[in-house]
């Protein structure tokens, strides 16, 4: 019998993952169930090709009407722009309600040496999908109310320094805060860098241990605690690897798109004609592919990292075996 392309999960071992050993284990990981992890990661990239694809015909069909009326353009009817709106701030957090908590379901138990399949995975994310979307709201606000007070303040400070200045222009007031609100803005990034590192294991969390969203959002906090640095150490190397990974894509699509107008110079394919639209087309269609592709293979190896570090933290918070706080799947 041939042996596993990693070791199982040994919840009895007394010692602890070093930063390489992390690295090493989601690598195998990755390796062991890719098929399972972009199957999953499917679902959230089809949509995400099906929403972005559609806005695209859209607008090329209003710009293709506007040029066939010979109508000087307007800016997009605003039922196009509501509607781009809708599926951008409803329909992507819902989607992503639903691939991440499969994603970590499907990596969390890979990492026990389970190897779910597709359908169980979804079916754990479809049961609590109303508090997987309440925990990625609850993520968020922690992020939304500080942007909007500060920028409310920010408001105010320009309002009251504006109606002081009555000479009109820039009040020297506003010149001289300008370094504050760089500090601001360099202050708002850090203080998201931290959220996410404190909130990164809230949905493997919810998905082994059955917690509510704030639960999951106040375990998470503390099995993050003393570890943020190692943590962002490994999603920053993880982020590299994708980013090499995907540049590599982009790099081969790029060089298909020059050949391919090379072909069209060559073939003396007009602007405007029909097969100068089939074209831009089939680049616009590569291009969405690409980054669809590149897409699911960051998000399987974001999840894998995350599910790797959530048992390597039970294991130093709680000194116990992960598998005594996991629900069934059915």
């Amino acid at each position: 019998m041939n042996q596993p392309a990693y070791p199982a999960f040994d919840p009895s071992a007394a010692r602890f993952l070093t930063f390489g050993q992390i690295l090493d284990r989601i690598y195998r990981l990755m390796r062991a169930h890719f098929g399972l992890f972009l199957s999953v990661a499917a679902v959230q990239a089809s949509a995400l090709l099906v929403i972005f694809a559609g806005a695209g015909i859209g607008a090329f069909n209003l710009i293709r009407q506007t040029q066939m009326t010979k109508l000087p353009p307007h800016g997009f009817p605003i039922y196009f722009v509501v509607a781009f709106a809708v599926a951008i701030y409803l329909l992507l957090p819902a989607i992503a309600a639903l691939y991440v908590p499969a994603a970590s379901y499907a990596a969390t138990q890979a990492d026990l040496g389970n190897a779910v399949p597709f359908s169980d995975a979804y079916a754990v994310s479809l049961r609590r999908f109303g508090r997987h979307l309440w925990l990625m709201v609850l993520g968020a606000l922690y992020v939304i109310v500080p942007v909007v007070v500060i920028a409310a303040l920010i408001g105010l400070i320009v309002l009251l320094a504006i109606h002081a200045n009555a000479s009109g222009g820039w009040p020297p007031a506003i010149v001289a805060l300008i370094p504050l609100f760089v500090l601001l803005y360099l202050g708002f990034i850090a203080y998201c860098i931290l959220i996410m590192l404190r909130f990164a294991l809230a949905y493997p969390v919810c998905v082994s241990e059955g917690l509510t969203a704030w639960n999951s959002l106040q375990r998470s906090a503390q099995l993050t605690r003393g570890a943020k640095g190692r943590i962002f150490l490994v999603l920053l190397v993880i982020y590299a690897a994708t980013y090499v990974a995907n540049l590599v894509l982009t790099c081969g699509l790029m060089t298909l798109g020059v050949l391919g107008a090379f072909a069209a110079s060559l073939a003396h394919v007009a602007a405007g004609s029909p097969a100068f639209f089939i074209l831009i087309g089939l680049a616009a269609l590569g291009y969405l592919i690409v980054t669809i592709g590149s897409s699911m293979f960051s998000y399987a190896a974001f999840t894998t990292a995350l599910a790797v570090i959530y048992h390597d933290q039970r294991r130093r918070k709680d000194g116990i075996a992960p598998e005594s706080g996991m629900i069934p799947v059915s």
